[in-house]
């Protein structure tokens, strides 16, 4: 049967027409033609058909994993594009799990052939494996900052990349010559030949350099990452989880750089740690107008406090309560929302308290570091706060608010990072007595904004980044 019709319509952009007949020529062929599948989940990338190209995508790589493995972890990949749930993820995890190599006398081996020992003096050769080191990328951004921070504590670093978006579906461009790269000296990977081979190349290039530990700094989405660690050429494995961790039983250590990351993990019998990533906020406060105020309409303000994240999280009766009593004894006072979801519950509850006029609903920004320009003080909600806002609030040395929730480790985050407890209420009638003590004495405010700084570059700086690798490292070697 000719499936011409299909290929022809999204060949013209035609994907109304397109998508229904590539999906009934995927489902009569078995998912077995190639050149069909390609264009089904071409067409439903292109329409931004996520969970049907989530769930269509994971069905071809299943069907071709057997005979075809490297093309079957080509649909996986862009499986993830439509996101999966939680059971997908550890379906995926379980079949590499089945490549990773076997264990001899508890280290990684190949054919029965005992892998590299785990090293017992303290650690000073190690690799990054990260999908890219272009500029764009985020974990790359990352990356920079823990080779810097590990070679001033005398750790040698190699950062290999994977590339594993380049020469593929959407980008079927090899590596970009011209793209701006943050590690001139990464080694970067060949896009020549299938998710597999490509992977190999990668693995041995670890192995020949001798790397005593590996950072993989990413997740399932890049598939020829997962491969390289699958293979298993270092001693030490450590995924460093920038958003959901590899759910696959071939890495000896977590770092998450959320502690909801911690939380969420499938391994809760293995060694994690939750190492924040660092911000430039204070450059880029730096950077601001010096009039931020008056730019954004709050000139007349004498103090702005500000709440990033989620509106959900700050609809509760018992934050808004603080809010209004702030409010109410400073009649200067304006306080800043940014963040997406529905303004209508909180407008209706300080409209009613007649304080609405003196708050800003200034909606998703990319871009928070004018807000921390205006802003005298960090409000954070009660129910769950974003960490990685709180630390760039902590690292502009804004005094920051906090409930603590010592029974509730997830509600408890906000309390655990900040690590003052003068500024942490075990109340909303506590919370807004800091609140206003703050607020009221600019001596006051100026002793805990030096409390929160020290606090910061104790605990998150790029100092103290290499600091706990090393400290980490140390751990996996212990219980090695």
């Amino acid at each position: 049967m000719s499936y011409e019709q299909a290929l022809q319509a999204l060949r013209d952009g035609d994907l109304k027409t397109a998508i229904p007949l590539l999906a009934r020529a995927v489902e009569e062929t078995a998912y077995a033609n190639e050149e069909l599948n390609h264009a089904y989940t071409l067409a439903l990338y292109r329409a931004g058909e996520k969970a049907r190209l989530g769930y269509a995508a994971l069905e071809m790589g299943d069907a071709a994993l057997e005979a075809r493995p490297a093309l079957a972890l080509d649909y996986f990949q862009r499986a993830f594009l439509g996101g999966l749930d939680a059971a997908c993820l550890r379906y995926i995890g379980e079949i590499f799990e089945g490549w990773a190599p076997s264990r001899v006398d508890g280290v990684a081996g190949v054919d029965g052939v005992a892998g590299p020992t785990t090293p017992s003096a303290p650690i000073r050769k190690v690799a990054h494996v990260v999908g890219s080191v272009r500029s764009d990328h985020l974990p790359a951004q990352h990356v920079v900052a823990v080779v810097e921070s590990l070679r001033q504590l005398g750790v040698e670093s190699q950062v290999f990349t994977t590339e594993w978006s380049s020469s593929w579906f959407f980008n079927t461009n090899g590596v970009h010559a011209d793209s701006e790269l943050l590690l001139a000296d990464a080694v970067i990977a060949s896009t020549d030949g299938n998710f597999i081979e490509r992977a190999e190349r990668v693995a041995a290039a670890i192995r020949a350099w001798g790397a005593e530990a590996v950072f993989y700094h990413a997740g399932f989405n890049e598939q020829i990452t997962a491969r390289v660690a699958a293979f298993r050429p270092g001693p030490i494995q450590i995924n460093v989880a920038h958003g959901v961790q590899m759910d696959a039983d071939f890495f000896d250590g977590f770092i998450h750089l959320t502690k909801q990351g911690i939380a969420a993990s499938h391994h809760s019998t293995q060694p994690r740690e939750w190492i924040p990533a660092l911000s430039d906020i204070v450059e880029r406060v730096r950077a601001c107008p010096p009039n931020m105020r008056h730019l954004m309409g709050l000139g007349n303000a004498e103090t702005v406090s500000a709440t990033l994240g989620d509106l959900q999280q700050v609809s509760d009766p018992a934050y808004l309560y603080v809010l209004t009593g702030i409010l109410k004894v400073f009649p200067n006072h304006f306080h800043l929302f940014a963040g997406s979801g529905d303004v209508k519950t909180i407008r209706a509850a300080l409209h009613a308290e007649g304080v609405l006029p003196r708050v800003r609903f200034l909606g998703t920004m990319s871009e928070v570091a004018s807000v921390m320009a205006a802003t005298d003080v960090y409000l954070c909600p009660f129910n769950k706060s974003d960490e990685s806002v709180l630390l760039e609030a902590m690292a502009t040395g804004r005094p920051c608010i906090a409930v603590g929730f010592p029974d509730d480790s997830a509600r408890n985050s906000a309390a655990e990072v900040l690590g003052i407890p003068e500024l942490t209420a075990d109340s909303e009638v506590a919370y807004l007595a800091i609140a206003q003590g703050v607020l009221r004495d600019a001596e006051n405010r100026a002793q805990y904004s030096e409390l929160v700084r020290a606090r910061f570059e104790s605990e998150f700086s790029r100092a103290s980044l290499g600091r706990k690798y090393v400290e980490f490292l140390s751990k996996l070697q212990q219980v090695g």
